[in-house]
C-alpha cells in the first residue's frame, strides 16, 4: 500500500464526518434547559453630524517629494504651507496650473473639519428576542422561543417546544 492511500482515506472519513455533523440535525424541540438569554424590544436613536471647514490653507508641494498635509517634507526640498483665509461655506477655487520650471509644483487647499452639530434624526428598532439553551443527549444548542415559553422555562427542567 502506498503512503498516499492512508492519507486519502483519512481525508475522506474526515469529510464525511464534517458533512454529517454540519448538515445532519434539525433544531432541538425538547430537552433540559441549561441557560436563558433574551431582551425585550427596544429602540436606539440615530444621529447625523454636521461639519464645517476651518483653518483652511494652501499647500504647495514639489511633484518629486512626499509631503504631509501640514507642510513637512520627507526630503530636503518640497512643500510648505501658507495660511489662507477662506470662507468655510464657499468652495475653493481650482488650483492654479503648475508653473513650467525644472520641478513641477502642485497646489492644494487643505482644511480641518470641526463638528458643528449632532442631531437626532430617527430611531433604529430592535425586536424582542428570547432564547433557551437546550441539552438533549450529547447535543446542546440555543433555540429561539416566544416570550411565554421563555417565561415558563426554568433552569435544569425538561421542556418540550
Amino acid at each position: 500500500m502506498s503512503a498516499g492511500r492512508p492519507i486519502a482515506l483519512a481525508a475522506a472519513v474526515a469529510t464525511a464526518l464534517t458533512l454529517l455533523t454540519a448538515c445532519g440535525h434539525e433544531p432541538l424541540k425538547e430537552g433540559t434547559v441549561k441557560d436563558k438569554r433574551g431582551h425585550s424590544a427596544y429602540r436606539t436613536p440615530t444621529y447625523t453630524d454636521t461639519y464645517r471647514n476651518t483653518n483652511c490653507r494652501t499647500v504647495v508641494t514639489n511633484a518629486l517629494t512626499l509631503s504631509s498635509l501640514t507642510g513637512r517634507t520627507s526630503g530636503g526640498t518640497g512643500g510648505f504651507s501658507k495660511p489662507k483665509s477662506a470662507p468655510p461655506a464657499k468652495k475653493a477655487a481650482p488650483p492654479a496650473a503648475p508653473k513650467k520650471q525644472k520641478r513641477s509644483r502642485t497646489t492644494k487647499q487643505v482644511c480641518d473639519r470641526v463638528r458643528v452639530s449632532h442631531r437626532q434624526t430617527g430611531w433604529h428598532w430592535k425586536p424582542a428576542h428570547w432564547e433557551l439553551k437546550l441539552k438533549q443527549g450529547g447535543r446542546t444548542e440555543w433555540v429561539t422561543v416566544n416570550k411565554t415559553t421563555w417565561d415558563r422555562a426554568r433552569i435544569n427542567h425538561k421542556i418540550k417546544i
